[in-house]
């Protein structure tokens, strides 16, 4: 008994570095679960299933470098594996903490566009993130130098790896409809465990479901062979949609009531509503008092990208798929019924602004698939970047005022950037926006806060020297400005205090933020129901006579129809629910979830046909 415990002993001794290897590859996924997860969606973080992945993944990464690559080159593939993966749940940790959201593999490849706010991301590091990370890393590096593969003969070698690959096998194999949930006909199918693991739609709880590496491994494959899911059969899905939306159409007081003017939209950047008042904001505010006024417009985010998303779905009617990473992914696609494209099958000029040059998100190419003649960079008019970032400059520049109204009618398509983080420290255009309110510094107000304040007046004073150049020219009186934030100020760091200024009662109502539309002649109208970014376009359409909007998901806003708005999470509320997946409809209330739930679930499978499937090109 006393040899054996001293074999046991030196073989411990020898080999303890499989312990360290384990833990170097478990913590980052349990720091997601504990950390993260409970965010997402509870019901599942808790269950064994993404934990057996887990176990699973991590024997056949570490036995497969022991028993099928010579000793050097085992520990090298191991080293980069483990290291890719801890780094992977660290971006993981601090993306979601500050977008509420995982991101996919592929989004990698966008790494270099948030280059330029690694600091204000290391913001959110949490002290807890930062112990797991190092004792993640130290594990790995402890099991490296003691790198030892145990000499076994080849069929144990074989048997060893095979037990986690049958039990990978398996479990992806328990994930099927067949062994594992209910109907996947059921209204609320989409919640399921199994369903979201088979369709992988949704990052968020596909991390939840699956865990760290079964959901990266999955991602890969998807991305590497999984090809267009959607044919015949489900462009004839969208085709009925559009049939039906088509039917339940009509004609208001508003439509056609702008045909024939020149129209600016403009995309505020993180403008939120608790930021708009007669001292910050008295431009912005006296346009919402005297034209069309969204007050309950909510700007959710799919995919990735908060900005981006917001542009993408203004300008085609169509949010980033779930299941995708950008709309950058999409610029091949077709957009017959785009909104630039409308106009200028109309005869109008089509250009779009902003700060940031062509290459970011790929917007040259973007803007041109989606039907603008040209996508203008502020830093290609010469302006220096820390120039250029300040929206009160914009209209500073004759030469990108002049390329605005040029060639009318016309369509301009603006973005601002003066409201973009930080919010917490004076970069060029806070400092700028100071020295020219110094009237506005608060020191008793919390100074993110007051920052935030003093960056939407920069903003707002665009709007003011626009309204001046486009009156002294005389074509004011003959253009609509239409106005909308990309999304709230999720960058605030005080994620209470936000709340409390937002006065939302749900973490989806803080995706409540400003949005109007202006022309001097407009009787003024306070629009009420809920609305979201899908709307706009119809909205417009409708507006300005271009186009039937049965081909999209939204709804005209200034239809006769309900109001309604869904989120990221399949949340949703209408004129009188607010209901959040997973908890039990108010009383009263069932057949109008279920109906809420339903319409959620198809819009989303339509637009992801319609995206994915470049169903305008696929379809003919």
């Amino acid at each position: 008994m006393k040899s054996k415990m001293k074999k046991f002993a030196a073989f411990l001794n020898k080999n303890y570095f499989y312990v360290f290897a384990v833990i170097s590859l478990i913590v980052p996924d349990i720091m997601l679960k504990y950390l993260v997860w409970p965010k997402v969606y509870s019901e599942f973080f808790a269950t064994v299933v993404p934990l057996v992945f887990d176990v699973c993944w991590i024997f056949i990464v570490l036995l497969g470098a022991l028993f099928f690559l010579p000793k050097n080159w085992g520990r090298a593939v191991f080293g980069i594996i483990g290291g890719f993966f801890i780094i992977l749940s660290f971006a993981q940790y601090i993306y979601f903490q500050i977008f509420n959201q995982f991101f996919r593999i592929s989004s990698i490849a966008l790494a270099s566009e948030g280059g330029e706010y690694f600091s204000y991301a290391i913001s959110y590091l949490d002290v807890r993130v930062g112990v797991c990370t190092i004792i993640s890393l130290l594990c790995l590096v402890v099991t490296l130098v003691r790198w030892n593969p145990t000499t076994f003969q080849y069929k144990r070698k074989r048997l060893f790896v095979l037990l986690p690959v049958l039990g990978l096998i398996f479990m992806h194999i328990y994930m099927q409809p067949q062994l594992f949930g209910e109907s996947d006909q059921d209204w609320d199918s989409w919640s399921k465990p199994r369903v979201i693991y088979n369709e992988f739609s949704d990052v968020n709880k596909g991390i939840d479901v699956m865990g760290l590496y079964q959901f990266t491994a999955r991602d890969i494959y998807k991305s590497a062979f999984g090809g267009s899911k959607y044919g015949k059969e489900d462009f004839e899905k969208v085709e009925a949609f559009a049939q039906k939306k088509r039917e339940a159409s009509s004609e208001n007081e508003y439509t056609g009531a702008f045909k024939g003017k020149n129209l600016i939209a403009v995309m505020l950047e993180g403008i939120d509503d608790w930021m708009i008042s007669e001292k910050y904001t008295p431009t912005m505010e006296y346009m919402m008092e005297n034209g069309i006024n969204f007050k309950n417009y909510y700007a959710p985010t799919f995919g990735t990208g908060y900005t981006l998303g917001s542009e993408f779905c203004f300008n085609t009617g169509f949010y980033t798929p779930p299941s995708a990473v950008s709309a950058v992914n999409f610029v091949s696609n077709s957009y017959p019924y785009a909104l630039p494209k409308l106009f200028a099958d109309a005869g109008y000029s089509s250009n779009s602004f902003h700060y940031n040059n062509q290459e970011f998100y790929n917007r040259g190419i973007l803007h041109k698939s989606l039907g603008y003649e040209k996508y203008h960079s502020f830093q290609d008019y010469g302006l220096p970047d820390y120039v250029a970032q300040a929206d009160s400059n914009i209209m500073k520049y004759d030469e990108i005022y002049n390329d605005m109204v040029k060639d009318a009618p016309f369509f301009s398509f603006v973005i601002t950037y003066s409201g973009h983080v930080p919010y917490t420290f004076d970069d060029a255009k806070l400092a700028l926006a100071k020295e020219n309110h110094p009237e506005l510094i608060d020191a008793g107000m919390f100074a993110e806060k007051n920052n935030c304040l003093i960056l939407a007046r920069d903003t707002d004073d665009f709007f003011k020297e626009l309204l001046a150049r486009l009156e002294a020219d005389g074509i004011l009186e003959n253009t609509v400005i239409a106005v909308f934030t990309d999304h709230y100020a999720y960058g605030f760091s005080d994620q209470e205090k936000l709340l409390e200024y937002n006065k939302a009662v749900g973490d989806d109502l803080m995706y409540r933020v400003p949005a109007f539309i202006y022309s001097p002649a407009l009787e003024p109208k306070a629009v009420t129901k809920p609305m979201q970014t899908a709307d706009l376009l119809p909205t417009l359409v409708n507006l300005f006579g271009l186009y039937d909007s049965s081909c999209y998901i939204g709804e005209d806003a200034l239809s006769e129809n309900e109001g309604f708005a869904y989120f990221g999470n399949s949340a949703w509320l209408d004129g009188s629910v607010y209901y959040v997946p997973g908890e039990e409809a108010p009383k009263g209330q069932e057949e109008r979830v279920k109906n809420g739930c339903e319409r959620v679930r198809e819009s989303l499978e339509i637009n992801d046909i319609v995206i994915v499937g470049d169903y305008f090109v696929k379809a003919k």
